[in-house]
């Protein structure tokens, strides 16, 4: 984890979280192949009924490939950890679910249109990876 990575991870689990987490959260994840506990700040926006976080240069990392088949983490939102379903949506593959995700991404944060390939607002090459609450169904109380 780089010293950035590092100190705005350990500010978001602080008290002082409120000074970034507005637009900055940190997410909790097993992966795949490893099977090793991994946490990285991520900058995200609400969308629906969960969040997006926009992939930057994909092609550069490789954290986001454990949720292409969908993945559960943990996701610190303004101080409280939550349970989520992620799942890696590739523009190329998936045009129509990625373009309102990447819509309300660039809604929250328009300057970072220019981190799009080509600087084009079609998702052709972006990636994103949307996190949807996951509900726990208690079930009937038992009579």
């Amino acid at each position: 984890m780089s010293i950035g990575n590092w100190f705005t991870a350990r500010l978001l689990q602080s008290p002082l979280h409120g000074l970034m987490s507005r637009s900055f959260d940190l997410v909790r994840y097993t992966g795949h192949r490893s099977g090793e506990i991994f946490i990285t700040p991520t900058q995200f926006a609400p969308c629906e009924d969960g969040i997006v976080i926009f992939v930057a240069r994909p092609e550069r990392k490789t954290w986001w490939r454990n949720f292409v088949d969908g993945h559960d983490l943990e996701v610190l939102l303004r101080g409280r950890w939550a349970h989520m379903r992620a799942r890696a949506i590739v523009g190329s593959e998936q045009p129509e679910v990625i373009r309102p995700l990447l819509a309300a991404y660039l809604r929250r944060y328009p300057h970072l249109e220019r981190h799009l390939p080509d600087g084009a607002t079609e998702p052709s090459a972006a990636v994103v990876v949307w996190c949807q609450p996951v509900h726990v169904d208690v079930g009937k109380p038992e009579v």
